[in-house]
């Protein structure tokens, strides 16, 4: 569905920029609006979120695209429904979580481990003692099995939170924020001259490890019992595509789609 939204008006305490500085972001009406800033970051938001309808993967924040005009301005970007549940619930990164109960952010506390696997245990570990919260090592496991099948490069630790409510328990944050998925960033690493094969030799990922697969076979080892389970097709890719088709040039949805097939091939252990 494509939304028209005129006079958007930015509200400055929620609105925020991501770290590659590329979305303009607004909060309105009990919706998040994110305009595509180097390429088609909303294109692999909405991708990502819908292929994950098909998965053991919960609860993950669903975007669907919007047009967003500004005077004469017109461009793609892509909507949410805020997913706080009460107006006092609290978004906390785990950079933020960490400088509260840590001293210093996640980023600069996971460098005293030299693997990724002992800074993922870490993470978890003070996740789950400061929060009480159970079961994020599977949480992650989630994140980074996402992030490894779409080529996610923006999983700062910012981009990973937990909601603190009212009577100052925590919960489970919904998984957000997949905009620098799919080489989205035409404009400056991924013009859509190069080709795949390099697309695929430039990504790197975060926050434990440049190495996709080096994070998720660190989640994998130390949390074996918690599965990942995909259940979407190839044909569920193409379909899905097609519904973006004249909203996206042709050259990025086949650029998607080659990439999407690749990477079910490559994990096909999590295909049913």
């Amino acid at each position: 569905m494509t939304f028209e939204v005129t006079d958007l008006k930015q509200w400055e305490e929620r609105a925020y920029t991501s770290s590659k500085g590329n979305q303009n972001k607004w909060f309105a009406n009990g919706k998040w609006y994110k305009e595509d800033g180097l390429g088609y970051e909303s294109l692999s938001e909405i991708v990502v979120c819908r292929l994950l309808r098909k998965t053991n993967i919960a609860p993950v924040v669903s975007y669907e695209h919007i047009k967003l005009k500004r005077g004469n301005q017109v461009s793609n970007g892509c909507c949410s429904v805020d997913f706080m549940e009460e107006t006092d619930d609290k978004l906390i990164s785990l950079e933020r979580l960490f400088w509260a109960c840590e001293g210093e952010g996640a980023s600069r506390a996971v460098l005293a481990y030299g693997t990724a696997k002992e800074r993922v245990a870490y993470v978890v570990d003070t996740v789950e003692r400061v929060t009480g919260l159970e079961d994020f090592g599977f949480y992650l496991k989630k994140i980074f099995t996402i992030d490894a099948l779409f080529f996610n490069e923006d999983r700062h630790f910012h981009n990973i939170a937990v909601i603190q409510k009212r009577d100052g328990t925590y919960r489970e944050c919904p998984i957000f924020d997949h905009g620098a998925s799919l080489f989205s960033d035409v404009k400056n690493d991924y013009p859509l001259a190069l080709s795949f094969a390099e697309c695929k030799k430039k990504a790197k990922a975060k926050p434990f490890s440049e190495d996709f697969d080096e994070q998720l076979d660190a989640c994998d080892f130390l949390y074996p019992e918690y599965e990942v389970r995909m259940d979407f097709s190839r044909k569920d890719v193409t379909n899905l595509l097609d519904t973006l088709r004249g909203i996206y040039a042709d050259q990025v949805l086949k650029r998607v789609e080659e990439t999407l097939f690749d990477q079910v091939r490559k994990y096909s252990y999590l295909f049913g």
